[in-house]
């Protein structure tokens, strides 16, 4: 899913980078590139070594014409911190957040 110069990953409107049907992935920012995932721990390993690869990568080549990449984890399409999961009111995804675990007994799809 290509993304476009008025990305906005927070806030109010947050633009849906990846795809709505899949609970988890990893989004390559300035590759454009989206790696499904199982889990929010199989993603957040995910981004967690492609972000120490990319800042090798910026070390490496600190040229001003380098691409800029992170990878971004992304829940249900959005870009997903926990904090911004709860400031929305939803199930943070975390399996050992005290605040989200009373309420998921019953599955529910995030809405935005």
């Amino acid at each position: 899913m290509s993304t476009q110069s008025t990305t906005h990953l927070f806030g109010e409107t947050p633009t849906r980078i990846g795809y709505e049907d899949q609970e988890w992935s990893v989004w390559e920012a300035g590759l454009d590139d989206i790696h499904d995932k199982d889990t929010l721990a199989d993603a957040l390993e995910l981004a967690n070594e492609l972000n120490a690869i990319f800042a090798e990568l910026r070390l490496r080549n600190s040229s001003e014409n380098s691409p800029v990449m992170h990878a971004v984890v992304l829940h249900y399409g959005y870009a997903w911190t926990q904090a911004t999961e709860h400031a929305r009111g939803l199930d943070c995804g975390h399996p050992d957040c005290g605040r989200c675990a009373t309420d998921r007994a019953i599955p529910k799809a995030a809405t935005r």
